[in-house]
């Protein structure tokens, strides 16, 4: 139904937070399931990071390299996807990222593969698959934005300062001249603003020339929990952070199936001479 794409810059804009949220609080609608697939070039963080490594076993992006040189990449990416749902369930999954940022040059060729393998086999499996692609702060630029053209939207992460939205500029860029150059029309770009900085999401739009998807406070203490772990108890799924995120992957996952319906939309064809005689004549 949906692929959705994070990419960020320096200047702490929380990609990875922020795509994690949207796992854990994705719209599981007709029974469909959600997987977050870590693409960063410069490494994963979630085991390590949010569960604290509570998960034992090497699983994991740089296990598909050479499933894919073997032509096993489909047979062998759910190997490597980690279950991140209520216990009894398995709704809500992860893909873990590379360990060692050396590993993405051995990804140059796996990178379009994998992202086709997001658009077109796993929104149509029995059941379902939205798919939340992490792209962190590099993942936009180099081999890596291979996996970002399978997106129906890309969401740029950004802080309401000066400092994120200067280093979120070169990535608009280089999404919007990835996109073009694939035939792919710029107005699946837009913006997740954290609500921390003087300018207001208004003036981060106008600056980046991008809508604002959806906008997302300044919870320290949630996003802790996210980056590093640790037990945050009932609050933490009442947090402002989470309940703000549901609505935000509502919002995104609406924005997704309208930017599908847009594309496979039959053409209108123009009327022709005889198209006008005949509406005459009726």
């Amino acid at each position: 139904m949906a692929v959705i794409a994070f990419s960020g810059a320096s200047g702490g804009p929380g990609v990875t937070t922020t795509a994690l949220a949207a796992l854990l609080t994705w719209p599981l609608r007709d029974g469909r399931r959600v997987l977050l697939a870590e693409c960063d070039p410069d490494g994963g963080s979630i085991a390590a990071g949010y569960l604290e490594s509570r998960v034992l076993g090497d699983m994991g992006l740089h296990h598909l390299q050479v499933a894919d040189r073997r032509g096993h990449l489909e047979q062998d990416f759910w190997r490597q996807v980690m279950n991140l749902s209520e216990p009894g369930s398995a709704d809500r999954l992860l893909l873990p990222g590379l360990i060692d940022p050396a590993q993405a040059a051995g990804l140059h060729q796996t990178w379009p593969r994998l992202g086709q393998f997001f658009a077109e086999r796993l929104q149509h499996q029995e059941p379902g698959h939205d798919v939340l692609i992490d792209l962190g702060r590099s993942g936009a630029t180099g081999a890596a934005n291979a996996v970002a053209r399978s997106a129906d939207i890309t969401a740029v992460v950004v802080r309401r300062t000066l400092r994120s939205t200067h280093a979120a500029k070169p990535r608009v860029q280089a999404l919007r001249a990835m996109l073009e150059m694939h035939g792919r029309e710029a107005t699946r770009l837009g913006l997740i603003v954290i609500d921390e900085g003087p300018y207001s999401p208004r003036d981060i739009a106008e600056e980046l020339q991008l809508p604002v998807f959806a906008e997302l406070p300044f919870d320290p203490k949630a996003a802790q929990i996210l980056t590093h772990g640790g037990d945050g108890g009932r609050s933490f799924g009442k947090s402002q952070l989470l309940r703000a995120a549901a609505v935000m992957s509502d919002k995104l996952q609406n924005l997704a199936v309208q930017e599908q319906q847009r594309l496979h939309a039959p053409a209108l064809r123009p009327l022709t001479a005889l198209d006008r005689l005949k509406g005459s004549r009726s």
